[in-house]
Order: C-alpha cells, then sequence, then structure tokens
C-alpha cells in the first residue's frame, strides 16, 4: 500500500528502480502465501489494484504488467470448504435469536431484486453475541457468494 502511495503522490522520478530495490520486501506475504514464481505476480496485481485510486497503473508506471483474472485475486485468499466448515460450524452455535437474524439477513439480500443499497444495524447489550452473530453472517454469505458487504459492531 504505502509502494503505491509513494507512486500515487508522484515522490519518486525512477518506480521501476524503486520496484527493483524493494521488490523481496514487497512480494514477501504473496511469496509466503504463495509460491516464489507467482507471488510477484499477485504483489504486483495488489498494487495495479491499489494504483487505480490514483488514476495510475503499472503499464503507466513503467513497471511489469500481470495478467491475472479478477476472479482469481477475488478469490485467492478464500478456500471454500475451509469457510463452508466454519459457516456449519457458526450457525450451529447461533442461539434461536441469533439465528432469526442470520435468516431475516439472508432473505433481505437474496431477495434484493433491485439491488438496492440497504443498511442493517444490530443492537444489544454487550456480551449477547452481537461480533459472533456478524462473523456468521458473514461467513455464511461469504460461502454463499452473495454480494460482498461491510459490517462494523459497536
Amino acid at each position: 500500500m504505502l509502494f503505491a502511495m509513494i507512486c500515487g503522490f508522484g515522490e519518486v522520478e525512477d518506480v521501476p528502480d524503486l520496484w527493483v530495490q524493494h521488490q523481496v520486501s514487497l512480494c514477501e506475504d504473496f511469496v509466503h502465501r504463495y509460491s516464489e514464481q507467482t507471488g510477484p505476480h499477485y504483489a504486483l496485481a495488489d498494487i495495479e489494484e491499489l494504483l487505480t485510486s490514483y488514476n495510475l497503473s503499472l503499464q503507466k508506471l513503467h513497471l511489469p504488467t500481470v495478467d491475472l483474472p479478477a476472479s482469481v485475486l477475488e478469490r485467492a485468499n478464500f478456500d471454500v470448504v475451509e469457510e463452508q466448515a466454519k459457516a456449519n460450524s457458526y450457525t450451529m452455535q447461533l442461539n434461536s435469536e441469533q439465528r432469526n437474524v442470520v435468516e431475516i439477513l439472508l432473505s433481505a439480500v437474496y431477495n434484493n431484486a433491485a439491488d438496492t443499497p440497504k443498511c442493517y444495524f444490530l443492537d444489544g447489550h454487550a456480551g449477547t453475541g452481537k461480533a459472533f452473530q456478524l462473523c456468521t453472517q458473514y461467513v455464511v454469505e461469504a460461502c454463499c457468494s452473495v454480494a460482498s458487504y461491510r459490517c462494523a459492531v459497536y
């Protein structure tokens, strides 16, 4: 992210040289997650995505370009079997009120034919399981490939 910000604010004259100097550090997490060969491709794809907010691209900055399908990048960290097992486990732990909330929210998401953005609030006293319920909701929806959403617990 810092690399994209530095490029975005134009603080470097030779971006390709900056990439070469720091490539190992910039790719470290991706190499660990994938492999020595593919890690740099994922790092560049991540940088490309971040650069779009600055109206830049790898090509504009004379960096190596990558051609990874968006679907690969979106699912790169998603193990379907593991997430489904997690969803099943979490769902079994919900009490009846929490399960009801999950069902209501899933129904609202699935029946949203107009794709109209919606905002839901979950309120309750401390220790009532709001965070656990939202975590379960998120995992279940991720496994069902429903539209992505953001949630916050206060």
